[in-house]
């Protein structure tokens, strides 16, 4: 609906004829013949007279349409205006901020606020700050967690800090996920012995793959053992990924190789000599009857394709590691690849395995 309003204003000494008269039906200003009104004294004059259609309202007492003479308006105060009002704590204005020392809502920042004061404090949980891993404490500074470069036992594997998750090797070592987890394929020395008689290539998988289980590896059924017949040996038995970001660790995270083919043509860059318990042992035997290629060394000399535990019977095996991994003996050892070729001896003896994470 479209509202029209008139205003006509008399003011001054002249008076404009509708301020007598009116307006009529038709719009004229003159009057009726015979008509006997008379002039309106100065004193009968409003400032303004209005006129509205229908549905409309004006105020009066204001010639220019603000405020009426003499009036006031209050100015409510509210969080913002930079003025510290009551029930407030501070007031910066534009600069109040849930990452300052006043927030939007005119409270003082403080530990425990659940804000984050930049400058001054590292985190803040609220009611959740505490002293434990992986959160914040009770002064707002950030607790043990992964990326702050310390290895925290029963939470992590390894923490590079800034390196977490680049996927570089630092030293020696794999890389560190995000997560605080070592990437790439475990290895590890059996904690166990064994004579030559193993139920076989696949009853020595099953005992890497339980002893993996019982030590609460991840993905315990991938394991196998690094061990040949007359037939079968790694080099046919294993998946062979070559994938960099994927090396052979031992559970401390050292790399043993970065791939299967690094592992047969240049021989381990250290030795397997941590268990998967996490134990490290040197200068123990191992079950191989495989060479330096990952191929089967004898095709007769394998315990009976390991099943057989008889004193006349001999086999294959490797040297796990050296105490010193530097040095010309070292060497020697790597370069005519011991770890996994050294001696035979009778199979009623008891011996460890290597465990090999398979894909």
């Amino acid at each position: 609906m479209i509202v029209v309003s008139l205003r006509v204003h008399c003011v001054g000494l002249v008076l404009l004829p509708s301020c007598f008269h009116g307006n009529d039906a038709a719009g004229s200003s003159d009057s009726a013949p015979g008509s006997t009104s008379s002039p309106m004294s100065p004193g009968d004059l409003s400032s303004s007279t209005d006129l509205t259609t229908s549905g409309s309202s004006s105020s009066s007492g204001s010639s220019d349409g603000g405020e009426p003479e003499g009036s006031t308006t209050a100015v409510v105060p509210f969080c913002g205006d930079n003025v510290q009002d009551p029930g407030e704590e501070c007031d910066y204005g534009r600069d109040n901020s849930n990452v300052g020392g006043c927030t939007l809502a005119c409270t003082k920042a403080r530990c425990g606020d659940e804000f984050v004061w930049e400058g001054v404090e590292e985190c803040d949980l609220g009611p959740a700050n505490a002293k434990e891993y992986g959160g914040c404490s009770l002064d707002c500074e950030r607790t043990a967690h992964c990326g702050d470069g310390n290895v925290d036992l029963g939470y992590e594997e390894c923490d590079q800090g800034a390196l977490n998750g680049s996927g570089q090797e630092v030293d020696g070592d794999a890389a560190c996920s995000a997560t605080c987890r070592w990437q790439g394929r475990l290895v590890f020395l059996s904690s166990e012995m064994y004579s030559g008689n193993l139920g076989g290539v696949s009853g020595a998988d099953l005992k890497c793959q339980a002893l993996a289980a019982s030590a609460g590896l991840a993905d315990p059924h991938v394991f196998r053992a690094w061990i040949s017949d007359g037939i079968h040996a790694p080099l046919t038995r294993f998946t062979q990924l070559d994938v960099s970001d994927a090396p052979y660790i031992l559970l401390d995270g050292r790399v043993v190789a970065a791939t299967f083919a690094e592992l047969v043509e240049q021989g381990p860059r250290v030795g397997i000599s941590v268990t998967e318990e996490g134990e490290a042992i040197f200068g123990a035997y191992v079950w191989t009857n495989t060479t330096a290629f990952g191929e089967v060394f004898s095709p007769t000399n394998h315990c009976t394709g390991w099943t057989a535990s008889l004193n006349a019977l001999p086999a294959r095996l490797g040297y796990n590691a050296l105490m010193l991994e530097q040095g010309p003996a070292f060497e020697t050892w790597r370069a005519q690849r011991h770890w996994t070729s050294l001696m035979s001896q009778e199979c009623s003896f008891p011996w460890r395995l290597y465990c090999f994470t398979d894909g």
